[in-house]
């Protein structure tokens, strides 16, 4: 089966390649040590981020490619978030909702107890999830919008977006249409499982984390009603 991916981490580049927000929040609140990126994709934050010793893993071949092609000196490996054993680190990051695309709560403990296992006493875990926006989930669907629009090879670019709401299961699937000069190119359909504040500090403490802070966007302000973000900071136990 032809990975998600595939079609679109050109687009993903063109999309996110100068986004800066969330890699000031990320450096302003960084441990030492080692860093391991899960979900690290094409590769932006790896070359934005304060140089360090740094990996990165995800399971697109396709995106990985791209990473590769910065010339950074971190490692890229292609795997699972839910099981890997890539040495010791001082810092973990799962950034742009990568945990929240992991599908069951099962899974997300297991990357977790993944996690764990890669850091030592002391070592920090950082997730940034979608906050749940509770009023959307009463409408089922949301039409297609256009999400992004862009240029890419010095053509007209967008993306748009299609959302179906499934609150009893916690979840959302995203279901995006890249266009390149007008030409539906790729199309891609994401299952998102939505998490609270109180459930993401409950899987973590079963893992073996201590959640001593989340904010609610990238500029460190609190959780409130209608944040965007859920910034988690757990300390390895």
């Amino acid at each position: 089966m032809k990975e998600p991916y595939a079609d679109i981490a050109a687009f993903y580049d063109a999309e996110f390649d100068g986004a800066e927000g969330d890699a000031v929040f990320f450096a302003g609140h960084a441990a030492t040590g080692p860093l391991l990126v899960l979900g690290c994709g094409t590769g932006r934050l790896c070359a934005v981020l304060p140089q360090r010793p740094t990996t990165g893993l995800d399971r697109s071949e396709s995106m990985l490619e791209r990473a590769r092609r910065r010339g950074l000196p971190t490692r890229f490996v292609q795997g699972d978030i839910r099981d890997f054993s890539l040495g010791s680190f001082g810092e973990i990051l799962l950034p742009n909702a990568t945990f929240a695309f992991l599908h069951t709560r099962a899974d997300q403990l297991a990357c977790l107890e993944a996690c764990a296992r890669a850091l030592p006493t002391g070592g920090l875990l950082t997730l940034d999830l979608p906050a749940p926006d509770f009023a959307h989930l009463a409408h089922a669907h949301t039409p297609e919008r256009v999400a992004w629009e862009g240029w890419m090879a010095g053509k007209p670019a967008r993306r748009t977006r299609e959302i179906h709401r499934r609150p009893l299961a916690g979840r959302l699937d995203l279901h995006d249409r890249y266009f390149l000069d007008d030409v539906l190119v790729a199309e891609t359909t994401l299952p998102l499982l939505l998490s609270t504040p109180r459930e993401l500090e409950w899987v973590c403490e079963a893992a073996g984390f201590w959640v001593d802070a989340m904010y609610g966007d990238y500029g460190g302000g609190p959780l409130r009603e209608g944040c965007d973000r859920i910034l988690v900071r757990a300390w390895r136990c």
